[in-house]
């Protein structure tokens, strides 16, 4: 006897590719791609003078190999269910987070600035903040979830919590 079959209501996919995050993973890879290349032809490359081969290898594959990876392959995946919200962080969540709507005690859009971290009405919004999903739980807590379909995330809940 499994699970009872959910009803997906809403579905964002969500590439967190944007170009600050771009040029902090890219320019150290291509610098240890670089450097890599160099040692392999030349021998020990220029202002590397004390470093052993081992930690040049290791360096290469953590920031030369495995973090642009995770860089291209990481995903926000939001799903509005008939029996709750589900987040996941590709590769970093292994499932989904559920939060019933049971301990959801109220939903808004709101425009959110990140970088002083300041909610104000949608209508006062200026270019800069972005329109978030915010969801007050019975504990208290706010939880933000960012979307770039606000309104249909917004509606989507609204309607599968009426259901619910």
């Amino acid at each position: 006897m499994g699970q009872p079959e959910t009803r997906v209501i809403f579905r964002e996919v969500q590439d967190l590719r944007n170009n600050i995050f771009l040029v902090s993973v890219l320019y150290p890879a291509i610098l240890l791609w670089y450097i890599e290349i160099h040692h392999l032809v030349f021998g020990k490359p220029a202002g590397v003078q004390n470093i052993h081969d081992i930690y040049l290898f290791v360096l290469w594959i953590i920031f030369g190999l495995f973090f642009p990876l995770v860089f291209y392959c990481t995903k926000h995946i939001t799903e509005v269910r008939s029996d709750g919200i589900y987040i996941r962080l590709i590769p970093l969540n292994p499932s989904f987070k559920k939060i019933p709507f049971y301990i959801v005690e109220e939903c808004k859009i709101k425009a959110y600035d990140p970088l002083t971290g300041k909610e104000s009405d949608a209508s006062q919004s200026s270019k800069r903040v972005n329109l978030v999903v915010i969801l007050k739980l019975i504990s208290g807590k706010k939880m933000l979830i960012s979307s770039r379909k606000p309104e249909e995330l917004y509606r989507a809940i609204k309607q599968a919590s009426a259901q619910y």
